[in-house]
């Protein structure tokens, strides 16, 4: 199992505060529900844990999303982003 945080996606993200992307793949503001939306597209079992904080951003309560895979963590995330609408 691997953890997805929304901030791995989020193109208003640096990659120091967290983005996990490149910002031509990351989108606006994303949620837990993006994420676990493309990851059923792309054929991975998603499980949408709310009401979590990420460690550098205890303030916000963004949850997370556990994928069952034994695909390295950096290709599931390219994968799940190349999932996401464009222009969002």
């Amino acid at each position: 199992m691997i953890v997805l945080w929304p901030v791995y996606f989020d193109s208003a993200v640096t990659w120091g505060e967290g983005r996990r992307i490149p910002k031509s793949m990351a989108i606006r503001t994303p949620n837990t529900e993006d994420i676990v939306k493309a990851a059923v597209s792309v054929g991975l079992k998603a499980e949408l844990q709310p009401s979590v904080a990420h460690p550098r951003h205890p303030w916000i309560k963004t949850g997370y999303v556990l994928v069952e895979t034994k695909e390295p963590k950096a290709k599931v995330i390219k994968l799940i982003a190349s999932k996401f609408p464009r222009g969002v």
